[in-house]
């Protein structure tokens, strides 16, 4: 009898979360799609359910997960750090209410921080939850017209197309999570990720980003690189790193990875704030800005180069690529392109040069491209379901076998991590050719709406060149998703959309009675 009951709260339980995240989903697209003037009177009460729903799933999924095993034994101080984490959302909201122009600010400032939480071992974005969550509250009590309010001048952009293929990605991720071999890997990724970052792209993109705001949001950026990159030369210097120390067990030399968890991610932030601070150096006209641009450029350098992230430098040459257009024109963009293979055949001559295997000069990553590849053509209709790659990956390892593994039963050794590290790879094995479809449209869409409007003309407004920085960086970010994964699961996709989509020509009709959500 308890074997049956158990049974029958695990379907219940299994029920309550495939039926949570497509609502959740749906809240969600609504916030990010509905037009004027119904978007404006429903959001507040979409945000607030959706406020609600998400932890709720989170908790019902990992509740018996060994991640929230110390909440199991130590239930007070589970209760205190909710209450406490309340409070301090609450505060933060308070401060918005009266200098609404820190939101922004406050979001960069937090994007790159994770915080460790139990056995969650590259930590949590905590304190850009806590800016999200301020942000929606201060939307959701917001009075115009204060002083400092962000929502005056021109009409901010309505839902367009962009923010309609988020939405359809979304439910598209949520329904196929029904179907998923894990379902508490969709929850998680739906609500740590996806929905936050979500609300965080919709507060922002209603930001006015006028001349002073970029200019703090800049040095912001360019201070927080250099802080990462000083903190690398403190790893380089002691011999060791300071988080994740079991990259130090099997390497030969420190590859430095400063606050973050992994090198490759130390390295994309990085990579594109050089991106954005160059092409800010390239348009200023100030002779001392332009010595500490510079000066900080070569820091961050250095910085990369001891990351040994070669994803993230291949982001780099592809994002200043896009800004050699921008500035110079085709013929700079190629000669750029030209170093670019000239650098990759360089990396490649030394690694075939060192006699190692292609798995092990890219740390596995091709054991799981091939895999990747293997699961899509299994299902290549909808794929094996949202988050699943990792459980699908190791239930098929023995396919990998190489004839000789086979013949005499030899162990196929695992890569260190069975998450995808392409984008397109996890989105092929999950979500199939639909998932495809719909991520390729995606990006065709912001690449035509960040780089529309005449992006290449001569630049000579600040907004102009604020969108080649975004629009260079975001194309450095998914060149970065093609080697390393986090598309959307990476804020600063988010981040960088709302600030393109807000300095876009396009503009929503003016309404006497629209109001920014911040």
């Amino acid at each position: 009898m308890g074997l049956h009951a158990a049974l029958a709260a695990t379907t219940l339980t299994h029920a309550i979360e495939r039926g949570g995240v497509i609502v959740l989903a749906l809240a969600v697209a609504a916030i990010l799609s509905l037009p004027e003037p119904i978007g404006r009177r429903l959001r507040p009460a979409l945000i607030v359910a959706t406020l609600l729903l998400a932890p709720v799933l989170l908790a019902v999924a990992l509740w018996h997960n060994s991640k929230l095993a110390p909440l199991h034994h130590h239930a007070l101080r589970g209760v205190a750090a909710v209450v406490g984490a309340l409070v301090i959302v609450a505060a933060l909201g308070l401060l918005l209410e009266r200098r609404p122009a820190l939101l922004p600010l406050l979001a960069i400032a937090a994007l790159p921080f994770r915080i460790p939480l139990g056995s969650v071992s590259d930590g949590l974005l905590v304190p850009l939850y806590a800016v999200i969550g301020a942000g929606c509250l201060r939307h959701i009590a917001h009075r115009p017209g204060r002083r400092g309010d962000q929502s005056g001048g021109p009409a901010k952009p309505g839902p367009g197309l962009v923010e309609h293929l988020l939405s359809a990605y979304l439910l598209l991720y949520a329904i196929q999570a029904s179907y998923s071999t894990d379902l508490t890997k969709a929850v998680e990724q739906l609500g740590f990720f996806y929905v936050p970052f979500a609300l965080l792209f919709y507060l922002l993109r209603g930001v006015r980003w006028d001349r002073a705001l970029l200019e703090r949001c800049l040095w912001l950026v360019s201070a927080l690189a250099l802080l990462f990159a000083l903190v690398g030369f403190v790893e380089l210097a002691r011999g060791g790193l300071l988080f994740n120390r079991s990259l130090d067990a099997d390497a030969y030399f420190v590859r430095i990875n400063s606050l973050f968890y992994d090198p490759n991610i130390y390295g994309r932030f990085l990579a594109l704030a050089m991106i954005v601070l160059t092409v800010a150096l390239l348009f200023t006209r100030r002779r001392r800005s332009a010595l500490l641009a510079a000066g900080a450029l070569v820091v961050m350098w250095a910085g990369l180069a001891l990351s040994l992230s070669q994803s993230s430098v291949v982001a780099l040459l592809a994002g200043l690529a896009v800004a050699a257009i921008g500035v110079w024109g085709r013929r700079a963009a190629a000669v750029v392109a030209v170093l670019a293979v000239l650098g990759a055949a360089g990396a490649l001559a030394v690694a075939l040069h060192s006699n190692n295997s292609a798995n092990d000069l890219t740390s596995g990553r091709s054991s799981l491209v091939r895999g990747g590849v293997d699961l899509f053509e299994d299902r290549p209709l909808a794929g094996y379901g949202s988050g699943s790659f990792a459980t699908e990956y190791l239930a098929h390892v023995p396919r990998h076998q190489n004839g000789f593994e086979r013949r005499w039963r030899l162990p196929v050794e695992l890569p260190a991590t069975t998450d995808s590290h392409t984008t397109a790879i996890t989105i092929a094995a999950e979500q199939g050719l639909v998932g495809l479809a719909l991520y390729a449209a995606l990006l065709i869409a912001c690449f035509a709406r960040l780089f529309g409007g005449g992006i290449f003309a001569p630049l000579r407004r600040p907004e102009g060149v604020a969108r080649l920085a975004v629009a260079a960086a975001f194309t450095g970010l998914v060149v970065h998703t093609l080697f390393y994964a986090d598309f959307l699961e990476d804020p600063t996709a988010w981040v960088l959309l709302a600030v393109g989509i807000a300095l876009s020509p396009r503009r929503a009709t003016p309404s006497p009675t629209q109001t920014a959500p911040t």
